[in-house]
């Protein structure tokens, strides 16, 4: 891709040891109806059959950055440096993306010239499915930080000029919440947003990261939480309190409700807003419809 003009879009795709899974999420983001897009993928060091299944492919949109295996940080990182186009999309290695987001995604960002990133909804498949609905405005991103991620980390497009004169990266000392910290740095650059429609579909599977590291990953995202209340001039929430929202106990349906609900009603009453409601009042749901199947 010497010879072409910079991409409109870079599509950044960590990959390590995705075999079965990597072809389809490459075709996928191929599908996408964008000219001028290239899929950049750092294979982090895989020792499976991914670099022969994505060789197999035999598409010039594809760019392949190799590295010694350095863990998934440092894979984003180094495909943030090596980055070209004027915007930046996600993708996993073991997902798909719908064909037709990340156009959506662009049209967003274009007619909002504040904007620094948009995301989607998304679907899970697999071991586990269902539709996440994420907010849509920047005020409702902005309330849904105080408590985890505003964005599916993998959907998103960001507005690659501002990631660079801000010199932002993904963080090593935020393990396995790495996108829910950067965005909270993210946020302080411009708008937020996701377009409403299912752009990504998650597949859950008993190996993925956020299944190996789930202990780690929580306890990180706490200390995101913490920190970004703390920025944002918020009065953080117990860890507790945050973890009864986030991951809601499913002992007896009365208790599931009583507790995640206590813990709800401390978070709107730090910040009010709809946001904050629809998302705790959907915990509180989901938390008494987990403890009625267990």
């Amino acid at each position: 891709m010497s010879s072409r003009r910079s991409p409109l879009v870079t599509v950044l795709m960590p990959v390590y040891n995705a075999a079965g899974y990597v072809a389809d999420a490459v075709r996928s983001i191929l599908a996408e109806p964008v000219e001028n897009l290239e899929l950049l993928v750092v294979d982090d060091g895989s020792t499976d059959d991914s670099a022969a299944e994505l060789a197999a492919l035999e598409d010039d949109r594809i760019r392949v950055v190799s590295q010694p295996n350095s863990g998934l940080v440092a894979a984003l990182n180094a495909g943030l440096d090596a980055a070209r186009g004027t915007y930046l999309a996600r993708m996993d290695a073991d997902d798909l993306s719908v064909p037709g987001r990340i156009a959506a995604q662009l049209r967003w960002l274009q007619e909002r010239p504040s904007a620094v990133a948009c995301g989607t909804d998304y679907e899970t498949f697999g071991a586990v499915t269902g539709r996440v609905r994420l907010p849509r405005t920047d005020r409702g991103c902005r309330e849904r930080l105080l408590l985890g991620s505003c964005h599916c980390g993998a959907s998103v497009v960001l507005r690659r000029t501002v990631v660079e004169t801000a010199g932002l990266r993904f963080d090593p000392d935020f393990p396995h919440a790495e996108d829910y910290e950067f965005f909270t740095r993210l946020a302080a650059y411009g708008e937020l947003g996701n377009v409403p429609m299912v752009g990504y579909r998650y597949r859950m599977h008993d190996d993925q990261v956020s299944s190996r590291h789930v202990d780690v990953q929580r306890s990180v995202h706490l200390r995101v939480a913490a920190r970004y209340a703390a920025r944002t001039g918020m009065p953080p929430l117990s860890d507790d309190v945050v973890r009864k929202i986030m991951w809601p106990e499913t002992d007896g349906v009365a208790r599931a409700t009583l507790v995640t609900g206590g813990a709800a009603v401390r978070a709107f009453r730090r910040r009010p807003g709809v946001e904050t409601a629809r998302f705790t009042g959907r915990r509180v749901v989901e938390a008494a419809l987990s403890a009625a199947k267990s």
